[in-house]
This record gives structure tokens, sequence and C-alpha cells, in this order.
């Protein structure tokens, strides 16, 4: 078998974009356990959430790729991505990635019910048909890309609250839902400087893209990470009130350290040295204070 087959599995693979399909999996699963956690766990609706999340971010992943695969192939980031590197071919892509986001969105659907599954469609029409051309276009699709992004955890809650009655959104689901759309601007902020020439040769008119000094950028990230902040704050005054519980001080201490990159960030002349391990910070705080707030909720 040649190197080049060998390597066709892994490639469908990477279509998915899988550390993004495991984030949303991550923020639904969050949603469900967070949610009336006094609820008892119906396996049949968890597994279809966490199944069908994975397939229909999956499939949002591989389209994605098929709709900017000219722009991927300009930049160094992202020039060995399948279709660029011509492993896969631009229509294969394309229906994959409506195969897997069918599936998904039925799988939720009906597997959940119909609140999660019309969400779970709201995710992928967002992401595909607002954000990604968006991209092109204005600086603000980072804004409009927080929404599909911050969509999973009340995902969840619908799945959850839908077991034992009408399928809504709760408290907490909002909550899950704001902490998730605040985050995500400091995170891409930082990602976006790091690759701001890439971004650049791509033709993608992001913040950093505008004004490559990051000043723009910096700004962006100290507006959501002190809401972000507060909405943590807020989820452990309203379900956590007092200080024994280890998510307030999980939450403090993460969101304390992920603050102060951020205004190390808006310095300029420490902006370049700051800007990777911000995004590293991102990246780790989400997980921790998530699963955090899971244990501390279902425990």
């Amino acid at each position: 078998m040649s190197e080049r087959a060998r390597s066709v599995p892994a490639a469908y693979w990477e279509l998915t974009k899988p550390r993004l399909s495991f984030l949303s999996v991550l923020t639904a699963l969050a949603g469900y356990f967070c949610s009336a956690p006094e609820q008892p766990t119906d396996a049949k609706v968890l597994v279809s959430l966490a199944i069908g999340t994975a397939l229909a971010a999956g499939g949002c992943g591989a389209i994605n790729m098929w709709w900017e695969s000219d722009a991927d192939a300009k930049m160094e980031r992202t020039r060995n991505r399948p279709i660029p590197a011509g492993l896969i071919r631009p229509g294969a892509a394309l229906l994959f990635g409506i195969l897997l986001l069918s599936l998904g969105v039925a799988l939720v659907w009906n597997g959940a019910n119909a609140l999660a599954g019309a969400l779970t469609a709201a995710t992928a029409i967002s992401y595909l048909f607002l954000y990604t051309p968006l991209k092109s276009v204005t600086s603000w699709c980072t804004l409009v890309g927080s929404l599909p992004g911050a969509i999973p955890p009340i995902i969840g809650t619908a799945a959850k609250l839908g077991q034992s009655g009408e399928p809504h959104i709760d408290r907490m689901g909002w909550l899950l839902f704001a902490l998730l759309f605040c985050w995500q601007i400091p995170h891409f902020m930082a990602l976006a400087f790091l690759w701001r020439e890439d971004y650049a040769r791509g033709g993608f008119k992001i913040v950093t893209v505008g004004d490559p000094s990051g000043n723009s950028a910096a700004v962006w990230a100290l507006l959501f990470i002190i809401p972000m902040l507060f909405v943590a704050g807020a989820i452990a005054t309203i379900f956590f009130p007092g200080w024994s519980s280890p998510y307030v001080w999980i939450s403090l201490i993460a969101g304390a350290w992920f603050f102060k990159l951020c205004l190390d960030f808006g310095v300029p002349s420490r902006r370049a040295e700051v800007a990777k391990p911000l995004f590293l910070a991102s990246i780790l705080y989400l997980p921790v204070v998530l699963l955090t707030l899971t244990l501390n909720r279902i425990s």
C-alpha cells in the first residue's frame, strides 16, 4: 500500500477538525450534566448527544475545509490540510461533511429532542453560512463566529431538560452560553496575532490583518475577558454560595491567570512574547473550569 493510500483515513479524520469537535462535545456534555443535576442520566439521550454533536461538529469542519480550501493552500498553517495537499478531492470532502452533519443533527433530534436538534442545526448554519463567508469580508466575523461556538452547552441543556418535560434552556445553560461566547474572543485574538501574516495571505479580514500591531486585538481580548470573569463569578454566586466549593477556587485562580495574560497582551512591548502563552492558557482554562464545574454539580 502506498504512503498516499495509508494517509487517506487520517486525512478524513483531519477533515473533521477533531480538536474543535472535541471541544463541542465537551461543552455540550457540560451543559447536559450541569443543568438539573438532580435528574437521572438517560443513557440513550446522553449517547445521542455525544455522538450526534461529534458528527455534526466534524461535518461542519469538513465543509469548512472544503469552503476555504483555496485560502488554506495560501497559508503556511493550513497548506498541508487534506484538500490543498491533494489527499482528498474537494467533492469527496463536501459529501463527507454533508453526510456527517446530517447524521449528527438527525441523531440529536431523534435521540434527544427537537429543540436540541434544532440548536445543533442552528450551530451548523451560523458557522457555515455566517461566520465562514464573513471571514473574507469583515473583522466582525470573530464576534459572529462566537455564536456557533457558544451554542453546544445549551444543546446539552435542552437534551437534559427534555428528559422529564418540555425541553427548554435553564439559567445554567444561558450562563454557560455566555461564558463560551466571551471566552472565544481572547482565545482567538491570541491566535490571530500569532498568525496575522498567514491570515493576510489567505485573504481573511480579521482584526490583526487590518491592525497587525495587535493593539485592536488586545482591546478586544480585554473587553471580553472581563464579562467572561463576571459570568464565571455569577455561576459561583448562584450555584455555589460561600467559599467551600472547588469550582469557586479553581475558576478564581484560572480566571486571574487568564486575565493577567490578557493584561500583558495589552502591553505592546510584551505582546509578541505573551501571545502564545495566552493562547495556550485559553485552551487550558476552558476544560479545567468546565470539568471542575461539572464534577461539583454532580457530586
